[in-house]
């Protein structure tokens, strides 16, 4: 199937979206401003769920953000209501898939203490530029994080986040003791954890998104995003600040030419996580039920200029600018093709050992990575977070077959430790998601060096493991807990493979 052009290539379900129970064209379109033309859409004025239009994931991987929900295709999770689909998480425990059905994994079931559901139009829905609006009351509580999002239909570029993410609207811990805000996002760059994101808050004044409908619109243009509340148009990002970094041919990466990778089809999803790494642990006060509720989602083409959308688009110079982020210099790697044949492969000890090279994801904020000496030692790598939200990693271009080897050894002292309570985890990746999850790890006293071993064969059994062992990039991923790292320093030393 070639690849269509704007709005053309929407679902057959598109050119029939609007039902004797949906609002008109005319009506919609004039409420939205001249030029546009409705092309999807759903009023949510039905008994049921229209399944020609949403489909279901069933699941209990936690999103790869460790949320505590399962996500099921009950009507107890999502139902019609009043003329609004409303979608409804819920504390009981449940037990279902660990990983995505998609993923044709082995990982078995897991069970969360939390259900709720995740609606996505793929298949039924997909778009390539225009407008999306989203008309909806959001839920509150501490650790609640509704979103309403787009990610691609193709997967051109490879995984998350080298093919995108579009966040038209997330909120998490809406409470009544800080002022109100959502948040519009994009995810780009490499796949993970090579991902970048960059985006901005909007604040709520005078108005309540727990207690009232607002509408959320994206308009998305080739080069240019603009994010809407209510038809305020409070942010903007261009191409110049996004950008997708594949693997080429000799296993290197490379840039993507044009606005790359916001210029292939996306669907939308809806859902509402509980807990994760971003809204951190729930407590006394979350309320449950915690309902997202959806009026209408619009999905509009501007026919005049459906790729630049400019005979449509709504602009204010007033709106943030979000100037994002610049794709990384691209380093060409020399290294020894023959290091694995070696019976102890060390991957850093005075130095990295290429193609390896220490690096980090954060989410905000930064880890000061640097390579110091210490008496009786030598070289170490010395990690200092300053942000709750990160990992620190030992990673190469490549994938390599390390089914060979039996361990992985790595020596670690904690040198700061401001924390009350808290540990620290070790993992180790096959590309994301592919991985062996977190494992925790017992430190010594503040201070004190201690030697880590860990059985490959063990760790391929782990939990959530889903570790090949003939493809690893990342034989090293260290942090302390997630959501809870700020003022700690590691110092890392010896990592190592063992036949």
């Amino acid at each position: 199937m070639s690849k269509p052009h704007s709005f053309a290539f929407a679902c057959a379900v598109a050119v029939t979206a609007l039902s004797a129970q949906a609002a008109s064209a005319e009506d919609i379109s004039s409420v939205v401003g001249e030029g546009w033309e409705l092309v999807w859409n759903d009023e949510f004025d039905g008994v049921e769920i229209d399944q020609s239009k949403w489909g279901w994931e069933t699941n209990c991987w936690g999103g790869g953000n460790n949320e505590l929900q399962c996500y099921t295709d009950r009507p107890e999770n999502a139902f019609l209501r009043d003329g609004n689909l409303v979608i409804h998480a819920r504390p009981e425990t449940f037990s279902g898939p660990a990983e995505p059905l998609e993923w044709n994994s082995n990982a078995g079931d897991r069970t969360l203490p939390y259900t709720s559901a995740r609606l996505r139009t793929l298949g039924k829905g997909d778009w390539k530029y225009g407008r999306i609006e989203v008309r909806a009351k959001l839920p509150s509580g501490q650790g609640i994080w509704p979103a309403i999002w787009m990610l691609p239909t193709d997967y051109a570029y490879g995984g998350w986040a080298a093919s995108g993410e579009i966040d038209i609207v997330e909120a998490v811990n809406l409470s009544d003791e800080e002022p109100k805000q959502v948040h519009g996002t994009l995810h780009y760059g490499r796949e993970w954890p090579g991902q970048a994101s960059s985006g901005t808050n909007y604040v709520f004044e005078g108005s309540d998104p727990v207690d009232e409908f607002h509408t959320y619109a994206l308009e998305w243009a080739n080069r240019e995003m603009r994010w809407y509340v209510d038809d305020v148009h409070y942010a903007t990002q261009k191409s110049s600040g996004w950008y997708s970094q594949i693997k080429g041919a000799d296993g290197f990466y490379e840039t993507v030419p044009g606005d790359a990778p916001f210029n292939q089809r996306f669907h939308l999803l809806m859902n509402v996580a509980v807990g994760g790494n971003w809204p951190g642990e729930l407590d006394s006060s979350t309320p449950f039920p915690a309902e997202l509720e959806v009026d209408f989602v619009r999905v509009f083409a501007c026919p005049e200029d459906p790729t630049s959308l400019r005979a449509c688009a709504t602009k204010d110079r007033r709106a943030t600018r979000v100037f994002g982020n610049v794709a990384p210099e691209i380093v060409l790697i020399e290294y020894d093709e023959n290091l694995f044949d070696a019976d102890v492969v060390t991957i850093f000890g005075d130095e990295d050992l290429p193609p390896f090279s220490l690096g980090q994801y954060v989410a905000n904020g930064s880890v000061d990575m640097t390579v110091i000496q210490e008496e009786g030692r030598g070289a170490v790598a010395n990690l200092a977070f300053n942000t709750d939200e990160s990992v620190v990693y030992w990673q190469s271009p490549f994938g390599h077959d390390i089914s060979e080897f039996s361990k992985i050894r790595f020596d670690a002292k904690v040198v700061v430790n401001p924390r009350d309570s808290g540990g620290v985890m070790m993992k180790i990746d096959c590309f994301h998601p592919c991985g062996t999850g977190d494992v925790p790890i017992e430190t010594a006293p503040v201070g004190e060096w201690k030697t880590f071993e860990f059985s490959l064969k063990d760790l391929v059994l782990h939990p959530g493991s889903g570790l090949d062992l003939t493809n690893v990039n990342t034989p090293l991923v260290i942090f302390p807990d997630w959501g809870n790292q700020k003022g700690v320093v590691l110092r890392v030393d010896n990592v190592q493979l063992e036949r």
